[in-house]
């Protein structure tokens, strides 16, 4: 008898732990969030503005090299 009831505990606290343990790790998660140091309204517009200019440049020094590349193989005949 009393091992019918250890596996029923046992069972209804296998059933509940995933949830328990969601529960603390959103919490915590909460509670980290309000730790972080988010960045300004000016700071997020600078590195919007040089992640746009990255991109561009490497677009361009990866386009140089695609034509470069284009104009070499149309002199093999390839």
């Amino acid at each position: 008898m009393a091992t019918a009831q250890r596996d029923k505990g046992g069972i209804l606290d296998r059933l509940k732990s995933p949830f328990v343990r969601l529960f603390d790790f959103l919490g915590e998660v909460w509670h980290e969030l309000h730790r972080v140091s988010w960045p300004t309204h000016q700071e997020t517009y600078a590195f919007t503005v040089v992640v746009i200019i990255a991109i561009v440049i490497v677009s361009v020094w990866v386009g140089i090299w695609d034509l470069a590349f284009t104009q070499l193989l149309a002199l093999l005949n390839m």
